[in-house]
């Protein structure tokens, strides 16, 4: 989770309630968005000094805006720069189905098939959000060369992480790899979903 937040705090400034927002709508499938795992990870980082905050008031109500320090952004720049280790990825759920085989014979398909329905669920959601994601990407380079033109120093913290002054070049980068981030949960639940009922013909 920290390593996510920090990811989000190097492209904006954000409340915890935008992070929340931004974990809900496109992070489902990789980490909790409860606040409470949130706001734990922001504490780890604030203690790390690498996020800081600034105050402000918005109807009344203080908020705090969470932005990503020098420090922060040299840990992400290890972290991401690091080739990711596939191999490690864990999902307590596989206990289930090493398990499956301690369960009652007649219960075999009924789990089998509601795996398949919640998968293919989870699929439509990804799809949804892949094609929402397609609507508003041609908008996406001038929302974000706004947003530095206003804000200098975020400007800068981009080029300096990418090494590149080419705005135009540096977006497109940052959403393809999102958008292939996306992809590959999708095809992920769909060779699961294939697999399932290849193991459900199999048991007949």
């Amino acid at each position: 989770m920290d390593k996510l937040i920090l990811g989000l705090l190097m492209i904006q400034r954000l409340t915890v309630y935008e992070i929340r927002t931004v974990v809900k709508k496109n992070f489902w499938g990789i980490c909790s968005d409860s606040m409470g795992s949130i706001q734990a990870a922001i504490k780890k980082l604030l203690a790390a000094g690498m996020i800081e905050f600034s105050e402000y008031v918005e109807k009344s109500v203080n908020k705090k805006r969470y932005f990503i320090t020098n420090k922060g952004r040299k840990e992400f720049s290890t972290w991401v720069q690091t080739p990711a280790d596939m191999t490690t990825a864990t999902n307590m759920e596989l206990g289930k189905l090493l398990f499956m085989g301690l369960t009652p014979e007649a219960k075999h398909g009924e789990l089998i098939d509601q795996i398949i329905a919640d998968t293919e669920k989870e699929l439509e959601m990804h799809l949804e959000l892949q094609a929402k994601l397609n609507e508003v990407l041609p908008a996406a380079e001038q929302q974000f060369k706004a947003y530095w033109q206003h804000d200098p120093e975020y400007h800068k913290g981009i080029q300096d992480a990418m090494q590149s002054t080419d705005d135009s070049k540096n977006i497109n980068n940052m959403a393809f790899y999102q958008l292939m981030a996306l992809q590959y949960g999708i095809d992920s639940m769909k060779f699961d979903i294939e697999w399932f009922k290849k193991l459900k013909e199999s048991r007949k």
